[in-house]
């Protein structure tokens, strides 16, 4: 049984994703640094579209990617490597999509900085229903 506490987190955790889901669907790219933290993210059930930053160069592809979304959530994580992917991402990007640093550092809040890389967040995958299970 988990206590009050553990439940706000996941509670907290599932609105997260929800929101990162609803920003996808109204025409957001999510930039995430590599294959775990994309599968952390699937497997608490969210759909959008996702580009890995150390992935096959993508870091040069970003640029072009980004430019046909609305916005791009940069959601690298909290450590110094995070910091300085996030910083090359951002001036990467300016002036070609609207960037977002907001989820970044709701993750680190509502954490309370216990999850530090983005692939953590599968700790809860058996706490999330995933959308359409």
């Amino acid at each position: 049984m988990l206590g009050r506490k553990e439940d706000e987190l996941i509670q907290k955790v599932a609105l997260f994703i929800r929101n990162l889901n609803h920003e996808a669907e109204k025409g957001s790219l999510i930039v995430v640094e590599g294959k775990r933290d994309k599968a952390a993210l699937r497997s608490l059930g969210f759909l959008g579209k996702m580009v890995m930053l150390c992935h096959n160069g993508s870091i040069n592809s970003l640029a072009e990617s980004a430019s046909s979304y609305k916005k791009t959530i940069l959601l690298l994580d909290l450590d110094n490597e995070g910091r300085v992917l996030t910083k090359k991402a951002a001036k990467m990007l300016q002036g070609k999509t609207v960037i977002d640093l907001a989820y970044r550092k709701e993750l680190g809040a509502l954490t309370k900085g216990r999850i530090r890389h983005v692939e953590e967040l599968i700790r809860f995958k058996d706490f999330i229903m995933p959308i359409g299970a």
